[in-house]
């Protein structure tokens, strides 16, 4: 449902009006003046037979015209008078009509931020360091799984992802997405659909193995940042955003939310 109001046609149709409008006003201005000038026409000859009150006051001809000249200037006065009027509630009308345009975008914009997607990136779980080995080599992997979901009204679709964790001062724009990634296979979200053990994992081999505590990743002084960045449309709307950056705690061995603005955390 989409609320459109013609401002072109509105302002042609006011143009319209206010022409009209003053087209009555000239065609009385007209009749007047050829009535002034047919009773002056009829005075000036009364005038020069010497009978110009006689024919006011005694010929029924004389009076009546006479009346008919005040009754004329009277209805030309009312319909000046009704002209004005008419003016200003057109102007009213207007004020009203900008009112209402206004309430039809304020109404239309809230309705496009309701009826859309939007997909949130959650449920990040702490660091995991894999050690694996293939055909003779060995090596670790710094990992972590996530979720992503579509909790708005209409589906989902992502057109493109950017995910990766980096190991920097600050954190690293994100690569994008593997060509065999769940979201890539099937990018359509319906609302309320999970996405779960969605994961990413990062080659490092500067682990400190300790079979009693745990082993850790020697980050040589960086931070460990893990940033997620999805483009995605809905059915009646598109160009949205969802970005979210953690960064890794040591202490907890958790990942907690970057506050590095909204290029790294938004919703758009």
């Amino acid at each position: 449902m989409t609320f459109k109001v013609n401002e072109t046609s509105c302002s042609m149709d006011d143009t319209a009006v206010r022409g009209a409008r003053r087209v009555p006003e000239v065609v009385i201005g007209c009749l007047l003046s050829v009535a002034a000038l047919a009773v002056g026409m009829v005075l000036m000859s009364a005038a020069r037979a010497g009978e110009a009150w006689g024919w006011f006051s005694k010929d029924a001809s004389g009076f009546f015209t006479g009346l008919q000249f005040v009754v004329a200037t009277a209805q030309a006065a009312l319909f000046i008078y009704q002209l004005r009027l008419i003016r200003v509630s057109l102007e009213d009308a207007k004020v009203v009509s900008a009112a209402a345009t206004r309430q039809a975008r304020v109404a239309e914009d809230t309705l496009t931020k309701i009826e859309r997607p939007y997909v949130f990136v959650y449920n990040v779980s702490s660091l995991k360091i894999d050690h694996w080995e293939y055909e003779g080599e060995a090596g670790t992997t710094l990992s972590v799984k996530y979720s992503v979901a579509n909790y708005g009204k209409l589906p989902a679709v992502i057109e493109h992802m950017q995910v990766s964790l980096s190991v920097h001062d600050e954190p690293l724009p994100p690569a994008n997405y593997d060509y065999n990634h769940p979201l890539a296979v099937s990018a359509v979200l319906v609302p309320g659909e999970p996405r779960n053990d969605l994961y990413e994992g990062l080659p490092w081999d500067q682990v400190i193995i300790d079979p009693y505590q745990g082993d850790a990743a020697d980050l040589g002084g960086k931070e460990l940042f893990f940033w997620v960045i999805i483009r995605y449309r809905g059915t009646f709307s598109g160009g949205h955003v969802t970005r979210a950056c953690w960064r890794h705690d040591e202490r907890t061995g958790q990942f907690i939310e970057f506050n590095g603005g909204p290029e790294h955390n938004s919703q758009t």
